[in-house]
């Protein structure tokens, strides 16, 4: 009787055990369920449609599987609409060697998230050049121009932030793109007037570069009904045109997009006039006598700086 028992016994002792078991398993099932693995950069760029230029871009310059390496790699890419504004509606024609320093000028060593990014200069894996960006209420910028419209699209080894634009890098100094375009004709002129530092300055520039308000031929057409050019030219008045020119630049490269974090007074390379800017009703740079000057087009970037048109010649 007590054989019988204890055998019973142990009967329901080891189903309550089985059953504790297949609860336990099934439990375990239904709270982690298992999660794919995210693909490389160059896997996911591929996976999205939306990135079929950029991939075919990759592709032709050989970076794929850089993409696919270890990294962390932080990829600004840009989509296919971002292609077609930058005027690039087929990779035909472009070489490997025209691909590689444009694509490699979109991506940084390391793994930046959107709440990481800081305004200033970026290092890129191209080591000719470098990107800046700038962070304001409206989002993040790149090169002034440049939006990120979507950002954080993890990847295993990295991060992309899709982009609107192409980042193409720079190619001509501050000198060669005023020397380059005709509307600069005046201001040239007056450069090579005025004492050689101007030149000096503008042709080598710090590290940091420099900012350029370059007023067009009709803002100085407007200058000259009450100060005539020959006065400027005058070799008696040379310090005043070099003070006048010195005005017009800013150390470092100040893009449009910095310019709602930028208050107060501004210095100049003159180092007795501040200019300000004023946003409302489009972005304006105040000089101390001359008034507000529009700024009708911006953040033409040089390698050695950027330029921003103006239509009024500043005077401090």
């Amino acid at each position: 009787m007590k054989t019988t028992l204890r055998s019973n016994t142990l009967k329901i002792y080891l189903a309550a055990a089985v059953l504790a078991l297949s609860f336990t398993a099934c439990n375990d099932d239904d709270d982690a369920p298992s999660t794919p693995a995210l693909g490389n950069i160059a896997g996911v760029a591929s996976a999205d449609p939306q990135f079929s230029t950029l991939v075919g871009a990759l592709s032709k310059a050989e970076l794929v599987t850089t993409l696919q390496g270890t990294g962390p790699f932080t990829v600004f890419a840009p989509n296919n609409a971002a292609f077609t504004k930058a005027g690039i509606t087929s990779l035909d024609g472009l070489t490997k060697e025209a691909l590689t320093p444009i694509l490699t000028t979109h991506v940084l060593s390391g793994n930046v998230k959107a709440a990481d990014v800081k305004s200033g200069t970026v290092k890129t894996v191209n080591t000719n050049n470098d990107i800046y960006l700038s962070k304001n209420a409206d989002g993040v910028f790149i090169n002034g121009n440049i939006k990120v419209i979507a950002t954080d699209v993890s990847a295993s080894n990295g991060v992309i932030h899709v982009i609107d634009n192409v980042i193409v890098p720079p190619t001509q100094s501050l000198v060669q793109v005023a020397q380059g375009n005709s509307n600069f004709s005046e201001l040239v002129s007056l450069v090579l007037a005025a004492d050689p530092a101007v030149a000096t300055a503008l042709a080598s520039a710090s590290a940091n570069g420099l900012t350029v308000f370059a007023p067009t031929n009709a803002a100085f057409t407007e200058l000259y009904k009450t100060t005539p050019k020959s006065a400027l030219l005058d070799p008696a008045n040379k310090t005043l045109l070099t003070n006048v020119l010195l005005y017009h630049v800013v150390p470092g490269r100040v893009f449009s997009t910095d310019l709602p974090n930028v208050s107060g007074e501004v210095s100049t390379a003159n180092p007795a006039g501040k200019v300000t800017f004023n946003l409302s009703g489009g972005a304006k740079v105040v000089g101390k006598t001359s008034g507000a000057s529009n700024i009708t087009a911006a953040n033409i970037l040089a390698t050695n700086g950027v330029v921003h048109v103006i239509d009024k010649v500043l005077l401090p």
